[in-house]
């Protein structure tokens, strides 16, 4: 029936609706899970004398418990430990050819992977605003088109 098919229409917008309302959340929450996945990065990471003193500084009880940490916490450790540690600094004045292109790589790297990270958040907020936008306009314009398709159909049935 009509109604039926308005009734799963409705029903599957409304769980649109909730998913994308919920993904940021459940992403966070994902991404803040330890995730054994680091622990090979981590491991080379901490070979540097900087980075393994920049560590001890700032990694959770749970990763040095571990060796290994949340996606989240891994990408701030990699981001703190080369703007945020002065050691790191003395590390990057000392590298010379094959070492510091791979450096200047790998931060590149971590540069792009940030940016694409900003450009999915930036997508997703999008489509929660243009959600937004569909729920406003839906309940500013619904009675006054309700309003006029009443006054039409009196008009074609006089």
């Amino acid at each position: 029936t009509q109604s039926g098919r308005t009734y799963v229409g409705l029903q599957n917008e409304y769980n649109g609706i909730i998913d994308a309302a919920s993904h940021p959340q459940l992403a966070l929450i994902a991404d803040s899970t330890p995730d054994k996945a680091t622990k090979d990065a981590l491991a080379e990471a901490l070979q540097s004398d900087s980075a393994a003193a920049y560590f001890d500084q700032v990694a959770s009880p749970e990763a040095k418990a571990r060796g290994y940490m949340s996606a989240r916490e891994f990408e701030s450790f990699e981001a703190g430990r080369r703007y945020a540690n002065t050691a790191y600094q003395t590390d990057l004045q000392e590298m010379q050819g094959d070492n510091l292109l791979r450096e200047l790589v790998r931060t590149t790297a971590q540069l792009n992977w940030q940016l694409n990270d900003l450009k999915e958040q930036i997508r997703e907020g999008n489509v929660i605003a243009g959600q937004q936008l569909a729920l406003s306009a839906r309940q500013y314009y619904e009675q006054r088109l309700h309003g006029l398709e009443s006054t039409i159909s009196q008009g074609m049935s006089k």
